[in-house]
């Protein structure tokens, strides 16, 4: 590392940064692409309970991580941040009032008003979305006199935040449109539900869209805060967010779409897993102080899904994963003479320190002390008080208790404190400390384990899939649930902070200028930035393109923001060859590369299928598997020719039960995109959201029509 006053160039060398807000702790790392270790890191308590919440944390990181930095700030290219921030905001309830107005018109206008009364959404176990409803039958137009109107009605009936919701928005947005602009104009945040997604199902689309808009003014605290204090250190490097789905947002799609970062401290973690340790399979496990996340990774890919929300479907996509309520900050509730559980409270929910981290001599002559960690939780979390002071037992105490964490761990403590914590504990329990740790370190363990096998049977993983350990508790605790069920652990390097350099290495951006007035230079340039960001390393379909204008200049910019592919060796692949695509083609169909055809060829795809069973497999220029199904045909032409053999194929593959017809399922490639049209409950629907994308993406094209 260059010293902060050394004269070398070096101190110029490109840096990017990486955040992760977790649970319990606030990260940041400075590393150097292409190299795997960081520059600097720092670290800070995440800030649940500061008036500017967890984005108080990230500001004081940044500082930290700056000034360790030093002349190597200079270099800083690209600011990277992951967040649990709307997930936790779920979870606990931190949510605003929703007020949904509906839009409909004859004669789906009754069907309309009933699918966007959502009513109340339960969001967590206790935790509820209250919202109201208003509706606007806009059969004759839409009034703006009614959408005023409407949305007095929402306020005066206590509602914060706004979702609107309209029939038929996905290909005409424009009645949404009109009314988010009232809205906004008023300050009120709002959410329209195509801003979030393409896809027909409008009782699906109004529930998201109610879900994002109840975060809208806690992220938009976030934002502000977080982009002062870029601007407050001196840092100029444009902030870009990990989705959950492994895709990449900038700050005001952050601000309009926070949910879409569900998931994406996971995410992070297991870009990081995928990148740096070239992982073909295996359970990646996340441990920090408050939850652990487990991820898997299967044939060097990750599984995502639509999220669920206490069972009712959503339009939020994000990889598969289990959280579990018991980390290295867990503490124990106990029961009768034994530990009942450990989780889902934790030390820093309660604002107790750890009692591995204080010395022996601060806890002399400690006792047991029972407590509610938070208003409603039972007076039955194990604690230790000495010099008036009140210490968390934790399931790092435990282990360090236990002498199971080695010295240069990120959880390693005291384990003379421990054990004077913990025979306190054994006296309530009546056993000795290293007994009574046990328990407690078992009583995590055992969550994390369950949810590990859980995990793996749902995605069939076979027996010598490792575990790999993430986060400050990693190491120990995944060690420990590695060993319970016999599986191998894996133990990258600088696991503590690796969600934060997934973050840094994974995100990607690139700009592109034209100065011209000339019809069709905004769709060049959206091209050349959308072509630079996927010559960068990012996943095509990961790549959105946000256009300006500068009357003044003549300048048409584009900005084009992406992610590298959440598959093993993608960060550092170049552009592969025809044979290696097939290889790739083949491999996630479990087939030989012979039993492979080529049946269409775009810029960024290449369509592999077998034509004995009809397997398709879609992958990008990097060897990055996109898309595999068994289809009935797949269809390969220009735009207007497309729209023809699609409506035949759907004809042949639609199956008629008297009163209904089941249309099959149907899968768009046009440009970067691969559009899932399933949602459709018609042929004319499917046709028109095709015809749609097709308008905005003139030629070449692959449609396939799925069993």
């Amino acid at each position: 590392m260059t010293a902060a006053g050394d004269a070398s160039p070096a101190r110029h060398r490109p840096v990017r940064v990486g955040i992760d807000v977790g649970g319990t702790f606030t990260k940041a790392i400075g590393i150097v692409p292409g190299d795997a270790h960081p520059l600097a890191e720092a670290v800070h308590p995440t800030t649940h309970h500061a008036p500017g919440g967890v984005s108080e944390g990230v500001a004081e990181v940044v500082r930290l991580l700056v000034a360790r930095l030093g002349a190597d700030a200079r270099g800083i290219q690209l600011v990277a941040f992951s967040t649990t921030q709307a997930m936790n905001a779920l979870l606990e309830g931190d949510v605003a009032p929703v007020g949904v107005l509906g839009i409909g018109a004859a004669p789906d206008a009754k069907r309309a008003r009933q699918r966007t009364r959502v009513g109340e959404i339960e969001l967590a176990p206790g935790r509820r979305l209250r919202t109201a409803s208003a509706f606007i039958d806009a059969t004759g137009g839409l009034d703006v006199g009614a959408v005023d109107a409407a949305i007095e009605t929402l306020l005066a009936a206590g509602c914060t935040a706004l979702a609107v919701s309209a029939a038929f928005a996905v290909d005409t947005p424009e009645h949404e449109q009109l009314v988010a602009q009232r809205a906004r104009a008023r300050g009120l945040p709002t959410c329209a539900g195509h801003e979030l997604t393409g896809t027909y199902g409008l009782e699906t689309r109004t529930v998201t869209a109610a879900i994002n808009a109840s975060i809208l003014p806690l992220v938009e605290r976030t934002a502000a805060i977080v982009a002062g204090a870029l601007g407050d250190a001196g840092l100029k490097a444009p902030l870009l967010v990990l989705r959950g789905d492994g895709g990449a947002m900038n700050l005001d799609t952050f601000r309009t779409a926070p949910t879409m970062t569900i998931g994406s401290g996971p995410a992070a973690g297991v870009a990081a897993a995928l990148h740096q340790l070239a992982l073909r399979a295996g359970l990646v496990v996340e441990c920090g102080g408050t939850s652990s996340n487990i991820s898997v990774v299967r044939d060097g890919r990750t599984v995502q899904r639509s999220l669920r929300v206490m069972g009712r479907p959503t339009a939020i996509r994000a990889i598969d994963s289990w959280v579990v309520g018991a980390a290295g900050g867990s503490m124990a509730r106990l029961g009768r003479r034994k530990v009942a559980e450990v989780g889902p409270r934790s030390a820093h929910v309660a604002g107790l320190p750890y009692a591995c981290f204080a010395s022996v001599a601060q806890l002399d002559g400690c006792v047991l002390e029972l407590t509610a960690p938070r208003p409603g939780d039972p007076d039955a979390y194990a604690t230790v008080r000495a010099g008036g002071i009140q210490y968390a037992l934790t399931a790092t105490c435990a282990a360090n208790a236990l002498g199971v964490v080695a010295p240069d761990s990120y959880a390693a403590g005291d384990r003379d404190a421990a054990l004077a914590g913990f025979e306190a504990l054994g006296r309530q329990l009546r056993c000795s400390a290293e007994a009574a740790a046990r328990a407690v370190l078992d009583g995590a363990v055992t969550k994390i384990a369950e949810a590990v096998t859980q995990a793996a049977r749902a995605h069939d993983l076979p027996k010598d899939a490792p575990v790999v350990a993430l986060g400050g508790s990693g190491p120990v605790l995944c060690a420990e649930v590695a060993r319970r069920l016999g599986r191998p652990l894996l133990e990258p390097d600088h696991p503590e902070v690796l969600s934060s350099i997934g973050a840094a290495l994974s995100l990607v951006r690139a700009e592109a200028v034209r100065t011209s007035t000339a019809a069709g230079t905004a769709l060049r340039v959206a091209r050349d930035a959308e072509l630079a960001c996927i010559a960068a390393g990012a996943a095509a379909n990961t790549v959105s393109v946000e256009t300006t204008f500068d009357p003044r200049t003549g300048e048409q910019r584009a900005v084009a923001t992406g992610a590298v592919a959440l598959q093993t060796g993608a960060s550092s692949a170049l552009q592969c060859g025809d044979d290696e695509l097939a290889r790739a083609a083949a491999d996630a169909l479990h087939l030989d590369a012979g039993a492979l055809r080529l049946v269409a060829v775009t810029d960024y795809y290449r369509v592999f299928a077998s034509p004995g069973d009809g397997a398709v497999s879609v992958v990008d220029l990097r060897g990055a598997i996109t898309f595999t199904d068994q289809t009935r045909s797949v269809i390969a032409a220009d735009a207007d020719a497309l729209l023809g053999h699609l409506r035949d194929a759907i004809t042949a593959g639609s199956l008629h039960l008297g009163v209904a017809t089941m249309i099959p399922r149907v899968i768009l490639i046009c440009g970067p995109s691969i559009l899932d049209l399933s949602d459709a409950r018609r042929a004319e629907d499917v046709l028109r959201a095709a015809e749609a994308a097709l308008a905005e993406r003139p030629g070449p094209a692959v449609a396939a029509v799925l069993r």
